[in-house]
């Protein structure tokens, strides 16, 4: 394996970990127990909830952006090197 090889596999892994923990982190579509414990109202936890699953689900398509332009890179490295 050659050093561009392994810096790639390095960031296929950092960049799936992030990946998969962005999708556990983003809410299902019930709130009420979530909600229920923290103390907020329903409605200013339902604002908070869309606000961060908004900024969650642009985080994790670039994320999905960044893993497939890594993994083209590391199949051309191995291809032309």
């Amino acid at each position: 394996m050659t050093v561009y090889e392994i810096i790639g596999s390095i960031l296929l892994i950092i960049t799936c970990v992030l990946v998969t923990l962005t999708v556990l982190f983003q809410s299902s579509s019930k709130q009420d127990g979530i909600s229920a414990l923290s103390g907020k109202s329903a409605s200013a936890a339902a604002a908070e909830a869309k606000s961060n699953n908004a900024k969650l689900a642009r985080f994790t398509k670039v994320l999905a952006v960044v893993f497939f332009v890594v993994t083209l890179a590391v199949y051309a490295i191995n291809l032309f090197l």
